[in-house]
């Protein structure tokens, strides 16, 4: 290719990468350098201790980028090291020049150089044929449940409903003040509190989680250390579950600008008897915030389970829905395609990386 592709080098590069951001995202555009190399360069997993965030440049002007992150996955109990294709950009005017397949190419020679096993990725609608061309594997298309807490403004988009949508909404926190009612009495007598950092009590909690599913990134301590207690700004909340000393479960959530709940990640059994606790403070918080719903996407086994306290699904497509995979080695991806053997959730994705903190809560 014309265009030549190297790692970014943060201190020469990341003005560039920078414009390139805002030529696609504008103002909605992620441009923290302590966010990227917390993510890339700070990445405790990056084989020999290099990053793999990738640049294509015409002489000064970046003009793609491509990032993978390396991260312990375990399938059917076996340790793999695979990695997240994020960040994957080509500027408006260098499209269709062959950028977008050079820049996979490269991604993948380095990974295949590092050790790297298996590239994951949440593909969506744009970029999925160019990775289906390319010959990745579809694995299953990514879905979320959502819990309502506020419906005016849901009731507000519909023009028949819109007058009555302050009756509608308070009938239906009548009905669901009877549902949390019923939530806190089977929370019963477990202890939760919210932290601003996961406690090292988490590794406990992963020991009981990594056999409860056949496939999901390695959530022991050092992880979450990463990646969440060290992601600069982090205002992440961390709701513990407790049986006296013994940590039973963790609830990773944060707030968005849109008065929305996302949860982040999530801690445990998927059945434990934590999780209506850990669901009644998650909701005890939102309301004080006044939020109108909580949103989830962790894979069925944990959706369904979301679903007996008051999550649906959500009927419209997620934006970056397709799970893909591209193999390095040989690895049998027919567990991977079972959706009831994943694990995964919103910190796996890019939806969250791209999320900026709020300014003040």
């Amino acid at each position: 290719m014309k265009y030549p592709i190297s790692p970014l080098d943060f201190q020469r590069d990341f003005a560039g990468f920078v414009a390139l951001s805002h030529a696609i995202y504008g103002r909605r555009a992620v441009t923290d350098k302590a966010m990227y190399q917390w993510l890339f360069a700070g990445n405790i997993y990056n084989p020999k201790g290099v990053h793999l965030f990738h640049i294509a440049r015409d002489k000064d002007k970046v003009i793609a980028s491509d990032g993978l992150l390396p991260v312990p996955l375990l399938i059917a109990g076996k340790r793999y090291l695979a990695a997240w294709s994020v960040k994957t950009m080509t500027h408006p005017d260098y499209q269709r020049q062959g950028i977008f397949r050079a820049m996979t190419e490269y991604s993948l020679a380095r990974a295949r150089e590092l050790g790297i096993h298996l590239i994951l990725g949440f593909a969506n609608s744009n970029s999925y044929p160019g990775y289906e061309k390319f010959g990745w594997d579809f694995l299953m298309e990514r879905r979320a449940v959502l819990r309502p807490l506020d419906i005016e403004a849901s009731l507000s988009r519909k023009p028949l409903l819109k007058p009555l949508a302050g009756m509608g909404n308070s009938l239906y926190q009548i009905w669901d003040r009877r549902r949390i009612a019923a939530l806190a009495k089977e929370a019963g007598a477990i202890e939760t509190a919210i932290l601003p950092a996961a406690p090292p009590a988490a590794e406990a909690i992963w020991s009981q989680m990594k056999d409860s599913f056949a496939v999901l990134v390695e959530r022991n301590y050092p992880y979450l250390h990463w990646r969440y207690n060290q992601r600069p700004c982090q205002d992440y909340k961390f709701v513990l579950a407790r049986d006296g000393d013994k940590p039973l479960a963790m609830l990773v959530f944060r707030i968005t600008d849109r008065r929305s709940c996302i949860i982040v990640d999530y801690l445990g059994h998927p059945r434990s008897p934590a999780l209506p606790a850990l669901l009644y403070k998650t909701i005890q918080y939102c309301q004080v915030k006044a939020i109108r719903h909580i949103l989830n996407s962790s894979g069925s086994i944990f959706d369904n389970c979301l679903r007996q306290y008051g999550f649906k699904p959500l009927t419209a497509a997620l934006a970056n829905n397709m799970l893909i995979a591209c193999p390095i080695t040989e690895i049998d991806l027919a567990p991977l395609q079972t959706e009831a053997n994943w694990f995964f959730s919103y910190g796996d994705s890019e939806l969250d990386i791209d999320l900026q903190p709020l300014s003040a809560e």
